[in-house]
C-alpha cells in the first residue's frame, strides 16, 4: 500500500488538540535519556503524541526496528484500546456489514444476497459486482476513520474475489466460505484496518524521515505484516466466524473484538 493515495481529499480529523503542538524538527538524537527508558511504564499508560511521533520516526529513520513500540505508543497517545474502539464507529460498522454479507451468501446464496442488497448481477462480471459491496459495507469517507473503514472494506472485498478466481471466477462459489476462510476475511479487514489508522496519523513520519519511496514501502509491509500477526493470534481467541452478525448483541461483541486487538498492541512491554 503507499502512504497517501487512500488518504487523499479533506477529511475531519480525530486527533486531539495537543497533536499539532509537538515540535517535529525534534530529533530523537536531542534526547537526554535512552531511547527505551520509558519501557518501564506500567502497560495501559497514556502516551503522549510526542511519544508516538517520536517512535515512528525512529522506526522510519532505521534508528530503530521496534515496531512494538510504535504501536504501543500510538494505542496510548490514542487514549488507550477501550477509545480506540469506541472511536472506531465506521469501522465496526463495517466490519458488521462485511459479516452480515458474507453470511447471507453463507446461508441464502449469492444471487439472493445481491438481490437484497439491490446489486445487479446479470450480465456483469465477479469483479463488477463484487466492487459495489464497498459501498453497502462502508458508508461516506468524510473522516480519517472513515477512509480507514472503507480501505479495509476494499481489501477485504478483494478476498473474496481471490476466493471466485480460484473457482473459475464462479462467483457463486462464494457460498461455499467455511468458517476458517471466514475468519480470514474479517483478520484481513482488521490488520488493514488498524494499519490505516496508525498510518492516518503518523504518515507524516514517512513524508518527513524517508526519502527512498522504496524503502518507505518495505518498512510499511514490515509494519503491516507485525499488525496482521498480532491480529492473527486474536481472532484465534474471538473467533469472529461464530458470530450471529445480525443478533442484538454483535455491536457489543464488536467492540469487545476491535478493543482486544487493540490492546494486543497496548500491552507491548
Amino acid at each position: 500500500m503507499g502512504t497517501s493515495s487512500i488518504f487523499d481529499g479533506p477529511v475531519k480529523s480525530l486527533l486531539p488538540s495537543d497533536y499539532d503542538d509537538i515540535d517535529d524538527n525534534y530529533s530523537p538524537e536531542d534526547a537526554d535519556s535512552p531511547e527505551d527508558n520509558d519501557e518501564e511504564k506500567p502497560q495501559g499508560t497514556p502516551y503522549r503524541w510526542k511519544d508516538a511521533k517520536d517512535a515512528m520516526t525512529r522506526y522510519v529513520k532505521g534508528t530503530s526496528s521496534n515496531r512494538g513500540k510504535v504501536m504501543s505508543r500510538y494505542v496510548g497517545a490514542s487514549g488507550g484500546s477501550r477509545q480506540l474502539s469506541r472511536s472506531s464507529t465506521s469501522g465496526k460498522s463495517a466490519a458488521i456489514n462485511l459479516g452480515r454479507v458474507i453470511q447471507g451468501f453463507r446461508e441464502n446464496g449469492v444471487e439472493n444476497t445481491l438481490q437484497s442488497l439491490q446489486i445487479d448481477f446479470v450480465g456483469r462480471s465477479a469483479k463488477e459486482v463484487l466492487s459495489e459491496l464497498v459501498n453497502v459495507i462502508s458508508g461516506n469517507a468524510d473522516t480519517k476513520e472513515d477512509i480507514a473503514a472503507r480501505g479495509a472494506s476494499g481489501e477485504a472485498i478483494s478476498e473474496l474475489y481471490n476466493i471466485v478466481l480460484e473457482n473459475n471466477e464462479d462467483i457463486e462459489s462464494l457460498r461455499k466460505i467455511d468458517e476458517p476462510t471466514f475468519s480470514k476475511v474479517i483478520e484481513v479487514f482488521m490488520s488493514e484496518y488498524i494499519f490505516r489508522r496508525v498510518m492516518s496519523d503518523l504518515q507524516s513520519r514517512f513524508e518527513k524521515y524517508e526519502s527512498n519511496p522504496k524503502e518507505a514501502v518495505k518498512k510499511e509491509q514490515e509494519l503491516k505484516n507485525y499488525i496482521k500477526v498480532k491480529v492473527e493470534l486474536r481472532m484465534r481467541e474471538m473467533k469472529p466466524e461464530s458470530k450471529d452478525y445480525r443478533s442484538s448483541s454483535i455491536n457489543k461483541e464488536m467492540n469487545k473484538l476491535f478493543q482486544t486487538c487493540f490492546k494486543a498492541f497496548e500491552d507491548y512491554v
